[in-house]
């Protein structure tokens, strides 16, 4: 076992002592959290009722229309960082406590690309408690808006959904025109199954914009498996001025940014149409 294992162990089995994912922080070394955002939205606290352990945050993004100055808004939660040893098993619920750099650029994108989505059906897979890029869809239809009333303009619904080759819900099936993730990639024995879970429920000739950094080719063994499926698969590092300008800063100043871990790249799978299969 090398010497950064052991360190990452020893880690773990504080957070199980104390039961307080925030000792993390206390490792940012040696943690994949040391880096925690690019800096495109603002974050806010808001107030908690004092039943809710969670955290309540705004979050807020610039409106990419003419005037810069205007920005637009989501209130979201974060679940407690206190955890059971219940919550290490089952799902994976790393997205639960944070916002990842991948689900803050997926949301950054899906604000910026508006058009692409207006009048078609979008799913994000893999959102956890916030959802914040699947919000940020919807928030478009607000803009888009002609009055001021504080209401989704079209239905959201959540839900658990195992990935897997044997999803078969009438409900679900080709359904979307648009399937969003981030950071869905790392579990590698999971591949197979999120490429199904994504072709099962995407329209003839529908796309899934995917985030997700390298991470020890992990990315790479998943365009492998979904170039069978068959997806059109494109890729793309540099994909956005602002966010290319973000990383080669943080790559510049934050000694703890690894490019490896941390540059969330661009994956588009398109389905193939039937008729060119």
């Amino acid at each position: 076992m090398t010497a950064l294992a052991r360190q990452r162990w020893r880690m773990l089995g504080e957070i199980l002592l104390s039961k307080n994912l925030q000792s993390s922080c206390d490792h940012e070394d040696i943690s994949v959290m040391r880096f925690k955002t690019f800096g495109l939205y603002v974050r806010s606290s808001l107030p908690s009722s004092d039943h809710d352990d969670g955290t309540w945050c705004k979050i807020e993004f610039p409106s990419f229309e003419d005037n810069q100055s205007n920005i637009v808004s989501l209130d979201i939660r974060l679940c407690s960082t206190k955890i059971d040893y219940a919550d290490l098993i089952g799902f994976n619920n790393t997205g639960n406590t944070c916002i990842w750099p991948s689900e803050e650029v997926l949301a950054f994108y899906c604000l910026k690309e508006k058009e692409i989505f207006e009048n078609k059906s979008v799913c994000e897979l893999g959102g956890g408690m916030t959802c914040l890029a699947g919000l940020s869809v919807n928030l478009n239809a607000i803009l888009r808006a002609k009055n001021n009333e504080h209401s989704w303009l079209c239905s959201i619904e959540s839900r658990v959904l195992i990935w897997t080759r044997q999803l078969n819900d009438p409900l679900l099936k080709e359904r979307f025109d648009f399937i969003i993730s981030a950071d869905c990639f790392f579990f590698e024995d999971l591949h197979h199954d999120l490429c199904h879970t994504i072709y099962y429920m995407l329209k003839d000739s529908g796309m899934a914009i995917n985030f997700a950094p390298y991470r020890s080719k992990s990315l790479n063994r998943f365009i492998s498996i979904a170039e069978t499926y068959p997806f059109e698969c494109s890729v793309f590092e540099h994909y956005d001025e602002d966010v290319f300008n973000k990383h080669l800063q943080a790559k510049q100043i934050n000694k703890h940014y690894s490019s490896d871990l941390h540059h969330p790249i661009l994956v588009i799978l398109r389905k193939r149409q039937k008729s060119d299969q």
